[in-house]
């Protein structure tokens, strides 16, 4: 399984980012390898539809499953129709802590998206 994961730094050790479209990174974990990738978000600093970008680096990416703190309307629905299932990540969870817990069934599913006065408030709150 492929799991993409909203993060504040590059590693495994970093603290998941509450937001998908404008994390600062983010890291994607095979399960069957073990193959880490970090890249930083190229669409962290746009002005619209970021949220769709983003989603889009994990779909093209193959993921099955993805992780944040939140996930807008318009990241939601794209991940959504592409099959990706979405969970969510406690604030004090690294990247590590995340991933294991979701493996042990322990993540939240994301049955709609964080309403956009939620995640418009956390965006501004995190800039």
């Amino acid at each position: 399984m492929k799991i993409f994961i909203t993060s504040k730094g590059n590693s495994m050790d970093s603290m998941v980012d509450p937001r998908f479209g404008r994390a600062e990174y983010y890291i994607i974990y095979d399960t069957d390898t073990g193959e880490i990738i970090s890249r930083e978000n190229p669409h962290k600093q746009g002005r619209m539809a970021v949220g769709i970008s983003f989603a889009q680096i994990a779909i093209e990416a193959g993921v099955n499953a993805a992780i944040s703190g939140n996930f807008g309307p318009n990241a939601f629905e794209v991940l959504r129709a592409a099959g990706i299932k979405m969970y969510r990540a406690r604030d004090d969870q690294t990247v590590e802590e995340a991933v294991n817990a979701l493996l042990k069934g322990e993540l939240e599913e994301f049955k709609e998206a964080t309403p956009r006065e939620i995640a418009e408030k956390l965006e501004k709150e995190l800039k």
